[in-house]
């Protein structure tokens, strides 16, 4: 038996993948672009009789993954999974010193690099400046 729980409903089918973009997509995320060329978890799955779709960055991915190594039963939706994963290590930053830390400068991390894209936009064709 799980001893983890979650107030919401388990998805109908789940499939989870790492992808190298071929293309330019979008975070579901924090909407920042996940250029051609880098890695980016692909999710579908079925939810309430809707079949979803999320991309999620490599810094999105950061945080959630730091969040959920110390605390593994952690729920962390997609679609408000920035939000989600700061507020779970609040919730147990007594428990594990360093965990909202650690949240924080991956927040910051996410917001940066979306600033940093906001401020300078891919030229046609090319490519973002160093991160």
């Amino acid at each position: 038996m799980d001893d983890c729980y979650c107030d919401y409903e388990a998805p109908e089918f789940y499939v989870q993948e790492t992808r190298r973009a071929k293309k330019e997509h979008r975070c579901s995320e924090c909407g920042r672009a996940i250029d051609a060329g880098e890695s980016y978890e692909h999710v579908r799955g079925k939810w309430d009789g809707e079949i979803g779709t999320y991309k999620t960055c490599s810094r999105c991915l950061a945080l959630k993954n730091w969040v959920k190594a110390h605390v593994p039963c952690a729920c962390i939706p997609h679609g408000n999974l920035v939000e989600e994963s700061v507020e779970a290590a609040r919730n147990y930053s007594h428990e594990a010193p360093g965990l909202l830390f650690g949240a924080y400068r991956r927040q910051i991390a996410i917001k940066r690099h979306r600033k940093a894209q906001a401020t300078n936009p891919i030229p046609e064709g090319g490519q973002h400046g160093p991160d």
